[in-house]
């Protein structure tokens, strides 16, 4: 499936935490509480936004893969386990 959104990887800035970017273009800030009272859901909020298109592409694999064999025998389950852990640690 063709996407519109901008092309993978997105990464947190490893020296702004809550900055997801693509090179040099901001994607997301997830800054919102000026006094940093909220820093830790603040990183994984961008964590999460960073690994959204390889989840997107690991749950278009897996719809793919049922698709095709009515089953998920064969979807690499790799895929969609390194896209959680992008997002959640």
């Amino acid at each position: 499936m063709k996407t519109k959104h901008t092309p993978a990887p997105w990464e947190v800035n490893p020296r702004a935490t809550r900055n997801v970017r693509h090179g040099n273009l901001t994607i997301a800030n997830c800054s919102s509480s000026q006094d940093g009272s909220r820093e830790e859901q603040e990183i994984a909020n961008a964590k999460l936004i960073a690994a959204a298109p390889e989840l997107l592409e690991a749950l278009e694999e897996l719809i793919k893969v049922y698709e095709r064999n009515g089953q998920l025998l064969s979807f690499d389950v790799n895929i969609a386990r390194k896209a959680i852990k992008k997002a959640t640690t």
